[in-house]
């Protein structure tokens, strides 16, 4: 009925649009012909496309950034606080001395014209940043510029008619951190100093110009810290920190732990205490990297069991929180499954006993059995085909989580109640893996 009442009024519509149009009432020719005009782009905008469509008649083809979270040929932003975006485009030029380009373009007149043209030698733009430096309002611009397959270069400019160039250097990585909390992001680079010895150096603003503020050490090669990762976090609930880890070619992740001290300047806390000049967080690496694993808003430190050895991709693992004087200690456990794409949280009731996992699989089925001092306790499944919503309520199993070809399902034995477990622990302990965004 519902469906008869939506065609009459359908074509009851259509009826009187074509009455008004036969008898002239309502539509003049031109409103007509407007129903098939397509959208017209934006006057201001016509103009920036002129202009990337000379420079594309010229010779020039799109670079853009290869890295990071800035990585458009064209961006949209608004560099000098006035409420109105800048156009940046990325571009190359082969046959030029310095072949990467960077076109500034600002509205002007109702209309954008360059700016400003901020070039490099280099093969490639590796990545591009915007923020406000100094505390001005302003946003300077950081390029990370791929010189050579073994160099690259990273330089922060202030925007204007002549662009000036702040500071430039060798880098490995680099990130934006506040790690002095004062509001305004602070450039870290990574890099070999003089003496091959890795450091990470903190620019700020000393008379009104930008330089090294602070310097430490690391642990890690740059090779090994090119293999690993940098995290973004807290040790506490006041101290911000950056965990730097390298990987090295023995497969031991090495993790340093970055936090600003007003007293001492930039610390590195896994060094705290060491007498070898190594962190003392040094764990077998596992395709794990630092996060917030219990969700207590600080950052952990994976330490996978011994008996997960580097052929196997799931394996339990203890979680290390760092202290303000740098002690290590735990503060969670899990079992990873990497390769399904889930953790479980191990209750802390379990850390003295012996948990131990036993994986196996069927046809579109994978199956954790988890035993505490041989008795089983729960099973996890990771069902996919198209009978998989049944598969994951068989027998006394209950459905965890839900993805698109995938239904995650769990189920409790008798003995699961003796060491605490029921389905709503069971169902709060288990989680999803999330990916992480790494600069």
């Amino acid at each position: 009925m519902l469906r008869r009442v939506k065609r009459y009024i359908l074509l009851t519509g259509l009826s009187a649009l074509l009455a008004a149009l036969l008898t002239g009432c309502g539509f003049s020719d031109a409103s007509v012909e407007e129903l098939f005009t397509l959208p017209r782009m934006a006057e201001e905008y016509t103009g920036l496309t002129k202009e990337l469509d000379d420079l594309i008649a010229q010779g020039y083809e799109y670079a853009s950034p290869t890295g990071g979270r800035n990585i458009q040929s064209v961006q949209m932003v608004d560099l000098d606080g006035d409420g109105q975006q800048e156009a940046l485009a990325f571009f190359r030029m082969s046959s030029d001395e310095k072949p990467l380009k960077i076109f500034v373009f600002r509205l002007e007149d109702g209309t954008y014209t360059r700016f400003c043209t901020i070039e490099s030698s280099g093969s490639a733009i590796d990545s591009v940043y915007y923020q406000d430096l100094n505390g001005d309002g302003r946003r300077e611009l950081i390029v990370g510029w791929r010189i050579s397959a073994e160099v690259q270069t990273v330089a922060v400019y202030t925007v204007a008619r002549e662009p000036v160039v702040l500071m430039s250097s060798g880098y490995s990585r680099f990130t934006m951190q506040d790690l002095n909390s004062d509001g305004i992001p602070s450039l870290l680079v990574l890099r070999t100093d003089g003496n091959s010895q890795s450091v990470a150096e903190f620019y700020g603003w000393q008379d009104e110009q930008m330089g090294v503020a602070y310097r430490c050490v690391l642990s890690s090669s740059m090779a090994s810290l090119n293999r690993g990762s940098m995290v973004s976090g807290r040790v506490d609930a006041d101290t911000p920190a950056l965990f730097i880890t390298g990987v090295d070619e023995q497969g031991m992740a090495v993790t340093d732990i970055l936090v600003f001290r007003s007293e001492l300047g930039l610390v590195n806390l896994a060094l705290t205490g060491s007498s070898t000049g190594v962190s003392n967080a040094v764990f077998a690496y596992r395709q794990l990297s630092p996060q917030d694993i219990d969700g207590d808003g600080s950052i952990e430190i994976p330490d996978p069991d011994p008996s997960w050895s580097g052929e196997q991709t799931d394996g339990l693992v203890r979680w290390m929180r760092c202290s303000g004087d740098g002690e290590l200690s735990v503060a969670a456990e899990t079992y990873h499954s990497l390769s399904c794409g889930w953790y479980l949280n191990i209750p802390e009731s379990w850390w003295d006993w012996n948990v131990e996992a036993v994986t196996g699989s069927i046809s579109n089925e994978n199956q954790l059995n988890l035993n505490i001092n041989g008795d089983p306790v729960l099973s996890i499944y990771t069902i996919t085909g198209e009978n998989r919503e049944n598969r994951g309520r068989l027998g006394k199993r209950i459905v965890l989580r839900r993805q698109t070809a995938t239904v995650y399902a769990g189920e409790l034995y008798d003995a699961g109640a003796y060491y605490g477990m029921d389905e709503d622990l069971l169902r709060r302990s288990f989680s999803l893996i999330v990916g992480t965004w790494s600069n």
